[in-house]
Parts: structure tokens; sequence; C-alpha cells
């Protein structure tokens, strides 16, 4: 039996205001990093220029002329960690709040774990010393070594983990590096041949997507087919701006800051939850007394707490799998803070469609 829902319901809404002024400084920096892409990205910054390459050689190019203003992937990179920054600071400070809460002295290595291993959380368990079991029973449900366990993933693969593994790769490595690929890309050429025939032949492709000046954004070798002149060219493309995961793929940025608030709301939940009512039994939280060993966390034991169907269909562990190297647009959405009334929205207006060549007949320089 658990405590009155008045008191559970005070304490839940005493934790969420102290952790509010930093929730809503995180979600600032979430839409800045949102608008500073978008604004980078709608005044078309890429100039081009479309050459067709000497014989004997078959084919032609589209070099890049300039980018203006060029992409602050440095920049952004730091804004997405900044943004992972705050929301694994929101857990730890929380920690701090309910020891004092509970009348305790909050220890100097007081912090949130994050662990992917058993082993590693039991190197970390000593760091939520002086929190009430229940709580730590919480925490350790919450860890990415526990929900692989049930989903079949790999711990590195959960959310929480996205989270601290950009918090701990700026403060401790480099910031993160960022590169640019296209979401989508759509391609159209009819070249002329010595002999003055016009032919759509389908070109061996090769790109570079760094856009620095003087590379060639797409090189198309038409062999055996010498080019005269284009008879025309179009390449219509979308630009997603990319960094690292902690499995060294790629991950576009919405998806990225999406996975970080989701792990961030999902371990703060169970935190919070956890603490409001101390008079929950505990072992509902997890299926055994020696969690500290990093034993198992129960199907049963969350069903029968949360309700039927809970550990089947949670959010993380249905959706979230081994990311894929290639980017689905279908997938670019932004977490639920991101899209409130008082928050800028990125509407379809957004999503941007450079249209970088569109060119008339060009006829070879001699």
């Amino acid at each position: 039996m658990g405590e009155t829902g008045d008191v559970v319901a005070d304490r839940m809404q005493w934790l969420s205001e102290q952790a509010k002024p930093r929730v809503e400084l995180a979600r600032r920096r979430s839409n800045e990093l949102m608008e500073d892409i978008s604004r980078w990205r709608k005044p078309d910054p890429l100039r081009t220029a479309l050459v067709v390459k000497d014989a004997p050689e078959c084919g032609w190019y589209i070099e890049v002329v300039s980018v203006d203003p060029p992409p602050s992937l440095d920049q952004w990179g730091i804004q997405v960690a900044e943004i992972a920054h705050h929301l694994r600071s929101i857990l730890n400070t929380s920690l701090t709040r309910v020891v004092q809460a509970e009348g305790g002295v909050p220890s100097k290595a007081l912090q949130y774990p994050i662990a992917l291993t058993a082993k590693s959380w039991r190197q970390q368990a000593g760091r939520i010393k002086g929190l009430p079991e229940r709580v730590q029973r919480a925490i350790y449900a919450s860890q990415p070594f526990m929900s692989a366990r049930s989903s079949g993933t790999l711990p590195e693969n959960q959310l929480l983990a996205v989270l601290g593994w950009v918090d701990n790769e700026d403060k401790h490595r480099l910031e993160l590096q960022g590169t640019l690929a296209p979401s989508w890309m759509e391609h159209q050429a009819m070249i002329v041949t010595p002999d003055g025939v016009a032919r759509r032949v389908a070109p061996k492709l090769t790109f570079d997507w760094s856009l620095a000046p003087g590379t060639r954004l797409v090189d198309a070798d038409t062999t055996p087919h010498v080019v005269d002149h284009m008879h025309s060219a179009t390449l219509d493309l979308q630009m997603e701006v990319l960094y690292p995961d902690e499995l060294d793929t790629t991950t576009d940025v919405p998806k990225l800051v999406e996975e970080m608030w989701t792990g961030y709301q999902d371990a703060f939940v169970a935190l919070i939850t956890a603490w409001a009512d101390e008079k929950i039994d505990y072992r509902l939280l997890a299926g055994s007394s020696d969690f500290h060993q990093g034993a198992a966390f129960g199907k049963a034991a969350v069903d029968a707490n949360v309700g039927p169907g809970t550990w089947d269909d949670d959010f993380a562990r249905r959706r979230y799998t081994r990311p894929r190297k290639k980017i689905d647009p279908a997938e670019l959405t932004l977490p639920p803070e991101l899209r409130e009334a008082s928050s800028p929205r990125l509407s379809e207006r957004d999503t941007v469609k450079w249209d970088t060549i569109d060119h008339g007949p060009l006829k070879r320089s001699i």
C-alpha cells in the first residue's frame, strides 16, 4: 500500500518544479539548435558549377564553388553536447534534492550512474548511497544493461546510454565531430556526344559530401560515352547534419536530440515516481534483493506494479533496435518538448530542397 494520492502528487510536483528551470534551458537550447540548422539550409547556401570532362575522359561533374554561410558543424556539436549535459545534470541534481529531502547529507560521489554492464553497475553502485532503497532500485531498473536484457538489443542502443555517451564524449574526449550527408537525392542528366546525339545514360556516380570549395559534389563517369556538352542536368537533394553515436554510426540531429530527451524522461519519471511514494513495495521495482550485484529485473514485477502489458509495450524497448547506417527521412521527428505551442515549430516549409543545378544547354569550354 502506498502513500495517499495527495502526498505522492505533492512530492512529484515539488521535484518536477525543482528541475523545471534546467529543463526549460535544455528545451531552449534544443530549439535554438534546430533553428540554427534550419536557417543555414533555408537560404540555399550551396553554389556549384557543372563541368564537362575533357576527352578522352568520359563524363561530367558538379563542383562546389562556395558555401555561404558554411555549415557550423563544430558549433552545432557543442550545442548537442550542451543539451546532453543539462539533461544528465538534472538527473544528478535530482538525486541531491532527494537525499536532502530525506534529511541526509549528499556525498561528493553522489551521481546518477549509467551502466552498460552488470560489472559497471557494481563499480558505480556506491555513487547512489544515501538514497532510499526504492529509489536505488528504480535507478537500477532504468540502466541500459537491464533494458537490453529484456529487449534483446545492445545496451549501447538504449536511450539512456545515448544520453550518457554524448555527455561523456564531450566532457572527457573531444567535441562531437559532425558530418553532412543527403537524406535523399534525385538526379537527371542528358549528355550530347561528339556526333551530336543526345543520350540519357546511367553514369557511375561518386560523391563528396564535405561541401568544401573545389570538391566534386557529384562525379559522373559516362564511359564509354565521351561528352561534348550537356543538354541538361538537374540535382535535387536535402542535406542532413549527422553526428556519431555510441555505436560509432551516425545519427541525424533531430533523432539524436529526441533520443537524449526520451532517455532522460524515462529515467527521471522512474526516479521521481519511486521517491514520491515511500510506502511502495520496493520489491516491485526490482525482482531480487541483491540488485546491487546486477540481478535480473523481472517482467512480472513491472507488469504487477504498472499494469499488464507494460513491459512488452514499453516505448524504448519496442522501438529501438540496432541503428541503421542509412537515414529514413520518415523518422526525422522532434521530441514532444520541441513541438509545444510555446516553442517555435519546424513546419513543412523548413524541409528544404536544394535545387543546386538547373542548367540549360552548356557547351564544353575549349
